[in-house]
Parts: structure tokens; C-alpha cells; sequence
């Protein structure tokens, strides 16, 4: 299976991948972005990260509506596992029952999500590094993550 192609426009990468990225940015300027309303479905995490990531992979151009599943995927996938990890903070990753211990479910849970989210990051263009910071930074209770954050993130490419 050939390898995916590479979305980016930082003069660290190979010319020819910036070249491509650019053409593709050209093909999409006529079609629609994505809205920056969450859709009605999304709460919490999943609402908020959509309403943070869209307006920013808005202004790189090479998302569009045509990109709103993925995009929603991989607002919900973060969701769950941002759920899935706080079980395992609270319960533990194992937890002992009537003297027995047992493997918290909220671990299959985690490694699941947590691959969805590399993979649909990998589909929007998002690099490892830019996930792993996202990962980080965002959560319930935490407004510092702005747009601004976002483009330091993930890169100016304008």
C-alpha cells in the first residue's frame, strides 16, 4: 500500500509536497469550508474541540465540507477518550473486586480511541506533534486554548 501524501506547506518539507498541498489548497477555494457551529450533537470535549479546531483548518484551505464526517469523527473519538482516560485517573487501569483484580474497560476503550484519533488526525493533515500538544492542552476546563494556540500548533501556512 503506497504511502499517504503528505499535506504541508512549512519550507522544511520536500518542494514537491508543498507544491502538491498548494494545488490542493487552489482545487478547494471554491468549494465550502466547514462550518464553525458545532454540529447540535456535539457536547462537551467534542463541541469544544470542533469549535477551536475548525476555524483553523478553515484558514489553511485544504479542509472542506466534503471533510465534515472526518472532522466530526475525530472531535468524538477525542471526546471518548478523554472520557475513557478519566475512568482510568479515577477507577485505575486495574481495580480489585471481591478479592479479584480485573482490567478496567475504559483501557480498551482508550487504545481504541486513541487510534482513531491518530488516524483521522492523520487524514485532516494534523501532524503527531500538533496532536499530542492538542491532546494536551485541551480539555473541560481549560479556555487558554485559542486559535491563536492553534496556529502556533499546528503552523501558519498562510
Amino acid at each position: 500500500m503506497p504511502r499517504k501524501a503528505k499535506i504541508t506547506t512549512s519550507d522544511s518539507d520536500r518542494a514537491y509536497q508543498r507544491q502538491r498541498t498548494e494545488a490542493l489548497k487552489e482545487a478547494n477555494s471554491e468549494m465550502a469550508k466547514l462550518s464553525e457551529k458545532p454540529p447540535i450533537h456535539l457536547k462537551g470535549v467534542a463541541n469544544q474541540l470542533w469549535a477551536t479546531l475548525v476555524p483553523e483548518l478553515n484558514k489553511l484551505g485544504y479542509i472542506t465540507s466534503s471533510d465534515n464526517s472526518t472532522v466530526e469523527a475525530f472531535c468524538i473519538n477525542y471526546s471518548v477518550m478523554r472520557e475513557a482516560y478519566d475512568s482510568i485517573k479515577e477507577v485505575g487501569a486495574i481495580y480489585e473486586n471481591q478479592g479479584r483484580y480485573y482490567k478496567n474497560p475504559a483501557t480498551a476503550v482508550l487504545n481504541d480511541a486513541t487510534g482513531k484519533v491518530k488516524s483521522l488526525g492523520g487524514e485532516l493533515g494534523l501532524s503527531p506533534s500538533s496532536r499530542a500538544t492538542l491532546i494536551e492542552r485541551a480539555n473541560d476546563n481549560d479556555s487558554s486554548l485559542t486559535g491563536d494556540d492553534l496556529v502556533k500548533m499546528f503552523g501558519d501556512n498562510q
